[in-house]
Parts: structure tokens; C-alpha cells; sequence
């Protein structure tokens, strides 16, 4: 039990041990009764302070969630819901160790007995790729504050940290060819850009029904949609830079992602093809967490000076080279929405 709950005496601890002894010392050198008695209440709250902090302790258990996505050098948000078993856990303070981070430290007051409560820390990504959680320290001083005592549980959890964002400015990915929305083609299709408003008719998918606009003019209105010139933008990369430093590196796969990320603020189907994979253009959060999630874990360095396969024949996108890019690049950065 001292190995898995050590106790460490507060300064208010040490005094009350020391006066207990005193207490001890005087009643075996004059016999009095009542300093026995005494004596005997003070070691009694000793006992009971002991197994109530153990119990505040024993049966606790947490789960740890990031709120939102984590990028590097972005402030995070991380939810860890603690869960109690029999005694309820008063006054419990959480030490959480991160690997590369220093130790965060947080303090939840109550947790019912068979419940759960939860608590919030703040802590940035220092990089890319996995932010693990190594190890948790409970510690309580419940119920009179004579000694804190411990429980330390290992973790092992981790996360994917995004690479670090910035928005690309309009004026940048015009002067760079990157247009804000897809060509013009003035049919009807499954593009982003609206066409022309009519009556509906029988067979129109209901998610194409503009219902403001139908509750307006009292019959049912249809929203047409444009089609799309091509499939998207596919961001290319022929072979990682084999000149680059690590940290030169780091900044050039931020730029990729920032730049998918821009463009997809743009509502514009992206593809990305490099040296290890290749994803088609598509629109949609998901794929944009596919390719960030790929860019955080990536190691070019392994694949450096390595070309890239060709891409296949009937590709129907716009293929955008990525050095010119990074050549061209602008430094006006914006926080990520």
C-alpha cells in the first residue's frame, strides 16, 4: 500500500506529529490520564485521515479527449472525465505528465461515488505527429490536511497533432493561379457554384429545395447547381527537397497543409499527390483530416530524392506543382478557424 499510495506530511502534518509525540512524551513521564486520552484522539485522527484519503484515491480512473483538433504551436483544449468507484474522491489533484511538455496540473473538487466529473487543461503541441500522454499522479490532502497522499497511473495515450496552419492570403493564391472558385461552365451539374432557381419538379432531390425561398413564394423552389470544369486541384510533389534542414522541412510540410487548408476554406475540391501517397481531389472534412492526417505522421527524410509515380492517364484535375509555390509563398499568417 506505501509503494502504490505514498504519503508525503504537509507542513501542518509534521507539526501535529511532533505534537502528538510531545503529547506521548509528557503522559508517560507524569501519567496523566487525560494526556492519554489526548494522546490517543490525536493518533485516532491520524488513522481516520489515513483511510479516508485512501479511499478518496482507491478506484479512480480517467479518459482523456482532445476538444477539437490538435495542431503544433496551436493552444489545445484536452477534457479528462474521471470515474469513481465506492467512496466518493474529494479535493483530487491530477499531475499529467506529456511527453516533451512539462507537467500540467488541475484540481477537481468532487467525483460522486459510482460517478464521474470532469476537468479541462490548456497546453500547446511544441511539433507534428503524436502528442502522448505518459503517466497521471492523484494526490489528495482529505479529509484534515496531515499528509498527501499518491497514486501514480500509466497512460501510454496519444494523439495526432496536425501540422501548424496559417491562411494563405486571396491576393497570394491569385498571383499564384490558385482562383477562389472552380471555371465556368454554364451547365447543369454537381459543382459548388449555383446556376439558376426553378419551380420543382417531380424526381428533384428534396436537399436541392431552398425552403426560405419556397415558404416565400408559396410553392416549391429548386436551387440548380453549376458543373464543375474539372474534378479539382491536385496539389503535386515530385520528390522531397533533398537540401532542406529539419527545420526548413517542418516549415515546407506547414505550407502544404496550410495551403490545402486554404483551399478548402475556398469550398474547392483538393488532392494531394507526394512521393508516398497519393489522394484524389475531393471536398469534404473528412478527406482534409485524411491528408493532415498523413502530413503530421510523415517522414520525408526517408523518402528524400525519391521520385513520384506518374499519375494515372485519365486524370481529369488541375495538377499544381507545390515548389514553384513555396517559392512564391507569402508570410501573412491567420490563426485557423
Amino acid at each position: 500500500m506505501m509503494l502504490t499510495r505514498p504519503i508525503r506530511f504537509t507542513r501542518f502534518g509534521t507539526f501535529y506529529i511532533l505534537f502528538a509525540l510531545a503529547v506521548g512524551a509528557a503522559a508517560i513521564n507524569t501519567g496523566n490520564n487525560l494526556l492519554y486520552l489526548i494522546l490517543g484522539i490525536l493518533l485516532g485522527f491520524i488513522v481516520i485521515s489515513g483511510f479516508l484519503s485512501d479511499s478518496a484515491l482507491w478506484g479512480i480512473t480517467t479518459a482523456w479527449a482532445p476538444i477539437g483538433s490538435l495542431y503544433a504551436g496551436e493552444k489545445a483544449l484536452l477534457e479528462c472525465r474521471m470515474l469513481k468507484g465506492g467512496f466518493p474522491g474529494v479535493a483530487i489533484s491530477v499531475e499529467s505528465h506529456w511527453e516533451g511538455l512539462k507537467a500540467l496540473y488541475s484540481f477537481v473538487p468532487w467525483i460522486p461515488s459510482k460517478g464521474q466529473a470532469s476537468t479541462r487543461i490548456e497546453l500547446t503541441p511544441p511539433k507534428r505527429g503524436y502528442l502522448t500522454l505518459e503517466s497521471c499522479r492523484y494526490s489528495t490532502r482529505f479529509p484534515f490536511g496531515l499528509f498527501q497522499k499518491s497514486h501514480n497511473e500509466r497512460m501510454d495515450e496519444r494523439w495526432v497533432v496536425y501540422p501548424h496552419l496559417y491562411l494563405l492570403p486571396n491576393d497570394d493564391l491569385e498571383r499564384q493561379g490558385l482562383e477562389a472558385s472552380p471555371k465556368s461552365t454554364h451547365r447543369q451539374g454537381m459543382g459548388t457554384l449555383p446556376l439558376m432557381m426553378r419551380d420543382y419538379r417531380a424526381g428533384d432531390a428534396m436537399r436541392q429545395i431552398q425552403w426560405k425561398m419556397s415558404a416565400k413564394r408559396q410553392r416549391l423552389i429548386v436551387k440548380e447547381m453549376e458543373e464543375e470544369a474539372g474534378q479539382g486541384d491536385l496539389f503535386y510533389l515530385d520528390s522531397w527537397p533533398a537540401h532542406f534542414s529539419p527545420l526548413e522541412m517542418e516549415s515546407f510540410i506547414s505550407f502544404i497543409a496550410s495551403l490545402i487548408f486554404s483551399v478548402y476554406e475556398r469550398s474547392r475540391p483538393f488532392g494531394l499527390g507526394i512521393p508516398e501517397r497519393l489522394f484524389g481531389p475531393e471536398h469534404s472534412r473528412a478527406h482534409l483530416h485524411r491528408i493532415f492526417e498523413f502530413l503530421a505522421l510523415v517522414d520525408p527524410f526517408q523518402n528524400r530524392g525519391q521520385g513520384h509515380s506518374k499519375l494515372p492517364v485519365e486524370w481529369n484535375s488541375r495538377v499544381i506543382d507545390i515548389a514553384p509555390l513555396w517559392a512564391a509563398r507569402g508570410r501573412t499568417y491567420a490563426r485557423p478557424s
